[in-house]
């Protein structure tokens, strides 16, 4: 009787003595789920605010966007009243006949919007291009006429001012558009990765608690 109870007893001791090594495994286990799930979960976090950088950089760019578009278009509209005035001067003065430089000019302005925003042929382009060349020709014929004239030559030189800046303030308009997009692209890229962690970091959520159902 003696004896069984000892073997029992034995037996017991090795069952509680597994039971302990599994447990440790579990927890082990456990711990090993729960630091990679807070691993993730601080890079989630890291990769968000990341995200929200990017997108106040590209929020401030497209502001500076609107802001260089606004004062392209404030010189572009100035120049065309003093080629207006030009022009009225250029009549009641009877100094050339032809057209106005100011058409000339907003016709060379709109060609080069479209050869600098639309897609074109080669053949189109170069088409394109020997027209802006033969009008610029005209412009300055044009221009040359008129500067023997001291009123018209001032105003000529102030538009010509106000062309320069315009041209700044598109290149500019470019420059942070450029700016934008690449922030943009740059938060979608983050924000993404930051999907993928938290994804990560939930399944190891669900690995954490199975190990603890696991010592339970």
């Amino acid at each position: 009787m003696l004896n069984e109870l000892e073997d029992q007893k034995g037996k017991l001791r090795e069952e509680s003595l597994a039971l302990t090594g599994e447990t440790r495994q579990l927890n082990s286990e456990a711990g090993k789920w729960a630091a990679r799930r807070n691993e993730l979960n601080r890079a989630t976090e890291e990769l968000i605010n990341k995200a929200k950088e990017f997108k106040k950089l590209r929020d401030e760019s497209n502001k500076s966007v609107a802001q260089s578009k606004r004062k392209r278009d404030e010189s572009n509209e100035m120049i065309g009243q003093l080629y207006a005035k030009i022009d009225d001067i250029r009549k009641k003065q009877n100094l050339t006949n032809g057209r106005s430089i100011g058409n000339i000019h907003g016709e060379i302005e709109q060609l080069e919007f479209r050869q600098q925003t639309e897609i074109l042929s080669p053949e189109r382009e170069k088409q394109l291009v020997n027209k802006i060349t033969v009008l610029r020709a005209e412009f300055k014929r044009r221009r040359e006429q008129l500067e023997k004239n001291e009123e018209l030559r001032k105003l000529l030189d102030e538009a010509q001012s106000l062309r320069d800046m315009a041209c700044s303030y598109h290149d500019q308009v470019k420059k942070f558009a450029n700016m934008a997009q690449e922030y943009h692209d740059q938060m979608i890229a983050a924000f993404k990765e930051a999907d993928q962690t938290r994804a990560e970091a939930d399944s190891a959520q669900k690995e954490y608690l199975k190990s603890l159902n696991g010592t339970l």
